[in-house]
């Protein structure tokens, strides 16, 4: 038995991808598309028979970018202490969907920061709260009304 590691990606999708208009409202529809680029490019952390669990965590609207972030295979993935950074340290790769396709891993900075990121919009959206967390910044700055630590907002 293959020991499944797990593994967070992020999924950038430009206006001018061909899946520009899914990605918002049909997110999950991307997951196993990101997945399959992966495995194409032998980026996964290790290989599967079949696909593992693929579970969306963040989805963000900028306009004229989305990015997605989602986890394979994290089993050990909970809600309750996902605002905590020391429970947000994966490796992260990229996908990105635009006019091009890529995928990468990430160097450290960007793995921190996208990591930091997931812990931050968890913790922005308040106790009990369960991903996938949505933050659109179409039109300005959200607003968190409740989040489960103020000291963790930076």
């Amino acid at each position: 038995m293959v020991e499944q590691k797990p593994q967070r990606v992020l999924v950038i999708i430009s206006n001018n991808s061909e899946h520009w208009e899914q990605c918002w409202s049909s997110s999950e529809d991307l997951l196993p598309i990101a997945y399959e680029i992966l495995q194409n490019n032998n980026l996964l952390e290790c290989t599967y028979k079949n696909q593992p669990e693929l579970k969306l965590l963040a989805k963000q609207n900028w306009g004229s970018r989305v990015f997605l972030v989602f986890d394979i295979s994290n089993t050990w993935y909970d809600p309750s202490l996902g605002h905590l950074p020391e429970h947000n340290n994966l490796p992260v790769t990229i996908v990105r969907l635009g006019k091009k396709i890529q995928a990468y891993s990430a160097s450290p900075p960007v793995r921190n920061k996208v990591n930091s990121d997931i812990a931050r919009v968890h913790n922005s959206s308040g106790v009990n709260s369960i991903p996938p967390f949505v933050t659109d910044y179409t039109s300005g700055s959200p607003f968190y009304p409740s989040p489960r630590d103020p000291s963790l907002l930076v």
